[in-house]
């Protein structure tokens, strides 16, 4: 077993440590697992991400030689609309600077970039492979997210598995994509893993029954926990003196504090 092969399946993060990726060690983790998960099911597997910034996610694909290809689909914007209401600033957002610092991973000709948004500008017969594992992790919002999990759709082969991150800001968004497959009878199970990891597996793709997913999957509380305490700092706003002061006016007007 090569030295790449033993921190995959051990989920290992060290092979993340080249380029800085922004995801938790418990993100990361969960990523791997999925990854792990994947091999088992496939010989070899081609992987797509949306929104990959400096590469810092695509470095256990790329050193993975099961996976035979990667897409990477980024519209490479300075700024961006956030859930959050704030405007995230990237720096230097370019392909060219992400891949710079991929050769420093690996060898990057199995890499296919598109400088793009699945809302304009990319149609789905630029992907010419079709995938088994989707990442989205662009624009943090939730009609971004929808548009980004059809785009996902399109290109995926009829069984294969769609990861979100930051589930905890787009989770109307991901509900969104939930509703999708519902309206159109599409067999898919969904989960969340830790730490902000959301996964929706299309089709007969059981990644959930690898030991790598199941052992995490069974601890979700720690996903749980952690998508709730992101947000808590609205429910710390909404206590400050005002706030609770009216909350309490109203329950005492209408009477909604009581219990009978």
């Amino acid at each position: 077993m090569n030295p790449h092969e033993r921190l995959i399946n051990n989920l290992d993060t060290a092979i993340f440590e080249k380029i800085k990726s922004q995801s938790s060690e418990n993100d990361k983790q969960s990523l791997l697992a999925c990854q792990v998960a994947v091999r088992e099911l496939n010989a070899d597997y081609n992987y797509l991400e949306i929104g990959s910034y400096l590469g810092g996610s695509i470095q256990p694909h790329l050193l993975d030689e099961r996976c035979a290809v990667i897409y990477s689909i980024d519209k490479r914007p300075l700024r961006q609309p956030d859930e959050r209401g704030v405007d995230y600033i990237y720096e230097n957002n370019s392909t060219e600077r992400m891949l710079e610092l991929l050769k420093e991973v690996g060898p990057i000709k199995k890499i296919k970039t598109i400088d793009a948004d699945t809302r304009k500008g990319i149609e789905a017969s630029q992907v010419t492979e079709k995938i088994q594992l989707c990442f989205i992790d662009g624009e943090h919002t939730d009609e971004a997210v929808l548009s980004d999990f059809k785009f996902c759709l399109e290109v995926l082969h009829k069984d294969g598995a769609i990861m979100f991150h930051d589930a905890p800001i787009t989770y109307n968004g991901i509900a969104n994509c939930v509703k999708y497959l519902e309206t159109n009878s599409t067999e898919f199970r969904a989960y969340s893993l830790p730490d902000i990891m959301f996964v929706i597996e299309i089709g007969d793709f059981p990644i959930h029954q690898s030991p790598a997913v199941l052992g995490r999957l069974t601890n979700n509380h720690q996903s749980y926990l952690h998508s709730l305490q992101t947000n808590d700092y609205y429910r710390q706003f909404a206590n400050k003196a005002p706030f609770r002061l009216y909350r309490r006016y109203i329950a005492r007007r209408d009477g909604s504090n009581r219990c009978e």
